[in-house]
């Protein structure tokens, strides 16, 4: 039962930074129908569907591809990673930028 907390919380967290609040507002009231029932949220969202979401708007994701078929059914394809670079992956995803001379010299310069 705790985590289901933890997903409603981040839920309203996604929901409030994609402007949705009256979304919100269902989530957090589900007023009764006129038949007594309670009103379902418009918005049903999975633990899955909230972590990609996430995903998506921290930068951890990005969308590398979109595929659609002869039935129009659209597969988005996601790459990121869960490790975190470290200084010298940093270090060497600028140098992978730069011209080699600039590379060379600075390296030669340390000497």
């Amino acid at each position: 039962m705790g985590s289901d907390n933890h997903i409603d919380s981040l839920a309203k967290r996604l929901i409030k930074q994609l402007g949705l609040s009256e979304d919100i507002d269902n989530l957090d009231n589900k007023k009764d129908n006129k038949d007594g029932s309670k009103k379902k949220s418009c918005i049903n969202l999975s633990a899955s569907n909230l972590l990609v979401i996430a995903g998506l708007l921290s930068g951890a994701l990005t969308v590398d591809s979109l595929l659609v078929d002869a039935r129009q059914e659209i597969q988005i394809v996601l790459t990121g990673s869960l490790k975190q670079k470290t200084e010298l992956e940093k270090m060497m995803d600028q140098i992978g930028t730069m011209p080699f001379d600039e590379v060379v010299k600075a390296i030669v310069g340390r000497f």
